[in-house]
């Protein structure tokens, strides 16, 4: 597969032409950037959608999917984007699926995540650059929507997880502002219960920033929660394994596909 079969598609005329493109947007920690295994990965999502493209930062330039390869010195794991992928590809066959992903473990939405803050800003620089590319090629684009896993580091503190309600949306708002788009769908991974187990670190006020992210969900028209309580993990209690990473890939489709639908009927 080369990169020019996932932009250009047949036309009527036997030319080829430009698929408009469906922007996503991802961003989170190591459950968004990538905890799944590879090698543990089923069959069906080892060969990845022609019409998939992901913005590679370091080169900066959109490439193939492949293992999901945007993920920083976790070459041989993979996140969420898979199942995604997979999914949107089928929707939107005639469409390209581009995936931007700003991801990186333990990062705070209450610091890392804030406005001024590291990974934000990353964030803004990234998308920046990718959707600048898309422009300069006279690619037809939408930015669609926006996948967030993230929150398990604030639940070490009860004032951050409490103020996590707040932050995120900041977050929400600016992203929104960013896409110049007021109703742009927002999916979010639920942090696990299983982060009260024993894990490596201190996640005792994980409740708070559930309750701060439920919360969200139920005030925002377009902003959409997934519970991962069920979803199993490596023995750390933290980490989505394989399975789990697929399936939350699949369901954070399901959602926006259904928001996406929605929006498109008025």
């Amino acid at each position: 597969m080369t990169l020019a079969s996932c932009w250009n598609a047949e036309s009527g005329n036997d030319e080829k032409e430009m698929r408009p493109v469906k922007v996503f947007l991802l961003g989170g920690q190591s459950n968004m950037e990538g905890c799944g295994f590879v090698k543990n990965r089923a069959e069906e999502y080892s060969t990845h959608p022609e019409n998939v493209v992901i913005w590679d930062a370091t080169i900066k330039n959109w490439t193939t999917l492949e293992s999901d390869s945007i993920v920083i010195d976790r070459d041989s794991l993979f996140g969420p984007v898979i199942g995604f992928s997979h999914l949107l590809a089928k929707k939107y066959p005639y469409h390209t699926i581009a995936i931007i992903k700003v991801a990186a473990g333990g990062t705070t939405l209450w610091r890392d995540w804030a406005p001024e803050g590291v990974m934000y800003k990353d964030f803004k620089f990234t998308t920046g650059q990718a959707l600048k590319q898309l422009s300069d090629s006279d690619a037809n684009y939408e930015i669609c929507g926006m996948l967030w896993m993230q929150g398990e580091t604030d639940s070490e503190f009860k004032e951050h997880a409490i103020a996590y309600e707040q932050n995120l949306e900041v977050l929400i708002a600016d992203v929104r502002s960013l896409c110049d788009n007021k109703n742009l769908p927002f999916v979010m991974g639920r942090i696990s219960s299983s982060l009260l187990k024993e894990t490596p670190w201190n996640f005792d006020q994980t409740e708070y920033t559930q309750k701060s992210q439920d919360n969200v969900a139920a005030n925002d028209d377009h902003a959409f929660i997934i519970n991962t309580d069920t979803l199993t993990t490596w023995t750390d209690n933290t980490h989505f394994d394989a399975a789990s990473q697929i399936w939350l890939g699949n369901r954070m489709g399901e959602v926006m596909l259904d928001e996406l639908t929605d929006l498109s009927s008025f």
